[in-house]
């Protein structure tokens, strides 16, 4: 059995953990801080920490009680402005991993209570069910029945859901449960539960939504009842999104970034192209100075930015092309004649799209990104390309998690 030790904590890493050193090694101290003094049981290359013998300045007290339980958060226990340096550094250092030294914009910033989006899960132990998220780099489920990160509305949900998912879960596996806080009520995604598209569990279902007031109920991907259309504001556009589907999580970071690519494109564009459209986060607003060309690859989103269009309000028109861009992007010579593009892939990055791009004439070509890593080797495509970069913005749209995502504006 391997006894405690001290160590200095020297950094923090990109997932947020303490870096200590000890006998020539490195080790990753989850919840310590740079400049502390910890105790800590190693366990191979990680470490736990038994107790913070010096803490650090930038040490604070957490919002949540479930803080180093729940899995969802990493970084309560550190300072507003060290927090937004470490979280904006992840951005810097992936640029100058490619050989990109770039001045970044300051942190455009969200609060806690305004994430409108969250996925958690559900297990049936016996009896009892486990309803929340998961633990740090474990499959465990923490009970959560409070989430200060959430929007109130889907906060204050999670205790009335616990009380009622029972009747909806099968024995085996977990199920996965997407809120999205919507203007038209919440929308709730059940997936990995029982068949309930009839007989009595359908009609459960039914009565729980109506006594939830939820805007919609879905299970396995079919919607069960939908009492009022889930509508997001995108514009002059409302969207109802699929079941489940991607949306941007918290609403002001969605807004922020929209800002970004609206003020690179200009209003002087006579044409843009959208690619990784999604449901319109980015195709709507376009739309409203100039028509576009959006393309994705889910066509469940790409009908939900049809209707948005069809039903908004003095937009420019939109073609609409279901395209899987990994596979088939769009080609150099297809973007002839369009002013600008926006792409916003998947974590994986678009490195085949971002060949083609680099290879085109396009002048004004926006970036947004949710994974540093794969944004530096596609931004480092576009400039050995001939793009200069003109600026990235990190965006802190998932509060206290290492994730960040960040707006890069390029021309050529």
């Amino acid at each position: 059995m391997t006894d405690p030790i001290d160590v200095m904590i020297d950094s923090l890493g990109a997932r947020g953990d303490g870096i200590a050193h000890h006998q020539g090694k490195a080790m990753f101290v989850p919840y310590a801080l740079a400049g502390e003094r910890v105790r800590i049981t190693p366990r191979g290359e990680r470490a736990e920490l038994e107790e913070v013998v010096v803490s650090s300045a930038d040490r604070i007290d957490p919002i949540c009680p479930l803080f180093e339980r729940c899995g969802g958060c990493s970084m309560q226990h550190l300072a507003s402005e060290p927090y937004q340096n470490w979280k904006a550094n992840l951005v810097k250092e992936a640029l100058a991993s490619r050989g990109l030294d770039v001045s970044l914009r300051p942190m455009i910033t969200t609060k806690a209570g305004g994430r409108r989006r969250a996925v958690l899960t559900a297990r049936l132990i016996g009896r009892r069910l486990l309803f929340g998220y998961h633990e740090a780099k474990s499959n465990r489920i923490v009970d959560v029945n409070h989430c200060p990160v959430l929007v109130p509305e889907l906060s204050k949900l999670l205790p009335k859901l616990a009380d009622i998912l029972p009747l909806f879960m099968t024995k085996k596996g977990e199920a996965k449960i997407t809120l999205l806080a919507t203007s038209s009520g919440i929308d709730v995604s059940l997936d990995h539960v029982k068949d309930l598209s009839g007989g009595q569990s359908y009609l459960k279902a039914v009565q729980i939504a109506e006594d939830l007031d939820l805007a919609r109920l879905s299970a396995n991907g079919e919607i069960l009842l939908e009492r009022r259309p889930p509508q997001l504001v995108m514009g002059r556009a409302h969207v109802s999104p699929p079941p489940g589907a991607f949306t941007q999580a918290d609403a002001s970071a969605a807004d922020a970034m929209v800002d970004l690519v609206l003020d690179a494109v200009g209003d002087k564009a006579k044409r843009v192209i959208d690619l990784f459209c999604g449901s319109g986060t980015f195709a709507l607003r376009l739309a409203e100075r100039a028509p576009v060309w959006a393309l994705e690859g889910e066509e469940a989103a790409l009908k939900a930015l049809e209707k948005g269009w069809r039903f908004g309000t003095n937009l420019k028109g939109i073609k609409i092309e279901r395209r899987d861009l990994f596979r088939r992007p769009v080609l150099a010579m297809e973007m002839k004649k369009f002013d600008a593009l926006v792409f916003d892939p998947p974590r994986a990055g678009a490195k085949a799209q971002a060949e083609e791009i680099a290879k085109s004439s396009i002048p004004c070509v926006v970036a947004v990104s949710c994974n540093p890593g794969t944004l530096a080797r596609d931004l480092r495509i576009l400039i050995d390309g001939g793009y200069t970069i003109e600026s990235v913005a990190p965006v802190d749209q998932f509060l206290f998690s290492p994730h960040v995502e960040s707006v890069a504006v390029l021309r050529k």
